[in-house]
């Protein structure tokens, strides 16, 4: 199965686009499923900015006041992963992992997709894997500007996650890539 993962597009009060190679990107991969991190802020906004997407969770950010998303997390069985998609907002500091832990380990959640903090990260905590894509359209935390920009894909196999991160800084696109098993929790898998 394959996921593409974004948020915190701000559109169109911070941004109006995505970087041109994402957009190609996304537009050439046949995914099964999108899932939103939320401050999507618009999302019919967000959707004209992007390729045609599939089927689509979201989940409300602290910045989608009007429309979109009327939950703030989402729980998702894919595959033999139990997931927890939430914006973040609720975290002291922003992307606090430990407070991240505590909901994941309560819902009996193995992998927890956050955003909020506009910073791509993948962090393994715990026997528990986190995914942060970051921002997909560069927007800034603050009123305007452009930061990089990125995302995620996942491909979902049995017991195996395949995360790609790409990321910009609007000159280059950088790619990472891990994988992951589940056993008793997530271990990484060489």
């Amino acid at each position: 199965m394959k996921v593409l993962v974004f948020g915190d597009t701000h559109m169109p009060t911070r941004r109006r686009s995505i970087p041109p190679e994402f957009f190609q990107h996304i537009a050439a991969i046949n995914y099964d499923l999108a899932l939103v991190t939320g401050d999507l802020v618009r999302e019919e906004d967000m959707r004209k900015a992007l390729p045609s997407l599939p089927r689509t969770v979201m989940v409300r950010g602290n910045m989608d006041y009007s429309s979109g998303p009327e939950s703030f997390h989402r729980e998702i069985s894919l595959e033999v992963f139990n997931i927890l998609l939430i914006h973040g907002t609720q975290l002291r500091p922003r992307g606090n992992i430990e407070q991240l832990w505590e909901i994941a380990e309560n819902i009996g959640a193995d992998i927890t997709i956050h955003g909020h903090t506009h910073k791509a990260a993948i962090d393994l905590y715990k026997s528990k894997l986190f995914l942060n894509p970051g921002t997909l359209s560069g927007a800034s935390s603050g009123s305007g500007g452009r930061i990089d920009a990125s995302f995620m894909e996942l491909d979902l196999k049995k017991k195996v996650v395949d995360v790609v991160l790409f990321n910009t800084n609007w000159k280059v696109m950088k790619r990472s890539s891990l994988s992951f098993v589940k056993e008793d929790g997530m271990k990484n898998r060489e």
